[in-house]
C-alpha cells in the first residue's frame, strides 16, 4: 500500500536560480534555506512526489480555466515561462497520477485530466533546488490559485484529504511526499509593488501569521482564515497559499521539522515527517 511519508512548502521565485549561479549576496542564504528542505525531502526517501501547483497563465488561459486538474503525461517540459532557467523534462507518475485523479473523482472531486502541458517555474524552480540527484517522478496537481475566482480554502484543504485516500487506497508500494509551490503574500507587477521592483509583500502581518499557524500545526486555524477578501489582501498572487493549504491536507502536520520565513519576500520554507 501507498504511504504519505511527509511534506515539504517553498517558494519558487523565478530569479533565485540566477541569484545563486551568479554569487550575489542573497546567495548563500537561499543555498541554506532550499538545502535545509531538500535535506529533508532525501531522507524521506521518496518514490514519487505530488506536487501542488498554481499555473501562472501559462499551462492553462483563455481556452479554459480548470479549478483543479491532474497532470497525468508520461512527462513534461519546463519552463514554459522564463527561458533563462534551465531547460528541464521532468518525469511523471502517469499510472499513479490517473488512479489518483479517478479516486478523487470517485470522491465527488470534480478534479480535471491533464494530458499534455509544460511545467512553468512554479514547479520547475522548487524541483531545481530541491531533487537535484533524485530520480523522482512527479505527480503535478494544479490549483487555481491566481485566476479568480479562486477555490475556498476549505475546499483545497479537502482535497489534499481526498488525495491522500486515494495514496493509501492504492495497492503499489510507494513512499509518496508531498510538496506545496508558493508565497503567502505577494503582488506581481500591480498596484502594490515595492518601489525598487516589480513585486511586493502587501500584507506582511498575513505572512507573519501564517508562519505562526504552520509553526503551531494550527492548521484549522490557517484553513478558516485563509478566506477570499484575506488572501486577495495578500496580493494578487496571494493565492498561492491554496497549495500549502492542500498540501496540509494530506497527512496529519504536527509541529514542522523545519521552517523558516523570508519576511521580505512574504513566504518561507517548511518540512514535515508524516510519521511524528
Amino acid at each position: 500500500m501507498a504511504r504519505i511519508v511527509g511534506a515539504v512548502g517553498v517558494p519558487h521565485t523565478p530569479h533565485f536560480p540566477g541569484i545563486v549561479r551568479r554569487g550575489e549576496a542573497l546567495a548563500p542564504e537561499l543555498e541554506r534555506l532550499y538545502g535545509e528542505v531538500a535535506g529533508h525531502l532525501r531522507d524521506l526517501a521518496p518514490d514519487v512526489l505530488i506536487v501542488f501547483t498554481s499555473d501562472h497563465y501559462n499551462t492553462f488561459f483563455v481556452e479554459s480555466v480548470p479549478i483543479f486538474s491532474i497532470g497525468v503525461a508520461e512527462s513534461a517540459a519546463g519552463p514554459g515561462d522564463y527561458r533563462e532557467l534551465p531547460a528541464c523534462e521532468v518525469a511523471i507518475d502517469a499510472e499513479f497520477a490517473r488512479r489518483i485523479q479517478a479516486h478523487v473523482v470517485r470522491a465527488e472531486f470534480d478534479v480535471g485530466m491533464s494530458q499534455e502541458f509544460e511545467l512553468d517555474h512554479a514547479v520547475t524552480v522548487p524541483l531545481h533546488f530541491l531533487t537535484p540527484g533524485m530520480e523522482v517522478p512527479i505527480v503535478p496537481v494544479f490549483v487555481s490559485g491566481l485566476m479568480p475566482p479562486i477555490p475556498l480554502s476549505r475546499r483545497c484543504h479537502a482535497l489534499g484529504a481526498a488525495i491522500r485516500a486515494a495514496v493509501e487506497d492504492d495497492p503499489a508500494p510507494k513512499r509518496v511526499a508531498v510538496l506545496a509551490s508558493g508565497s503567502f503574500s505577494l503582488e506581481i507587477g500591480g498596484p502594490r509593488i515595492s518601489a525598487d521592483s516589480h513585486t511586493g509583500v502587501p500584507d506582511p502581518r498575513w505572512a507573519e501569521r501564517v508562519v505562526s499557524l504552520l509553526a503551531g500545526g494550527e492548521v484549522g486555524k490557517l484553513v478558516a482564515e485563509a478566506g477570499e477578501e484575506q488572501l486577495a489582501q495578500a496580493g494578487n498572487a496571494g493565492g498561492e497559499l491554496l497549495d500549502w493549504v492542500a498540501m496540509l491536507g494530506t497527512f496529519d502536520p504536527g509541529a514542522p521539522a523545519f521552517l523558516e520565513a523570508q519576511p521580505g519576500f512574504g513566504h518561507a520554507y517548511g518540512a514535515w515527517r508524516a510519521d511524528t
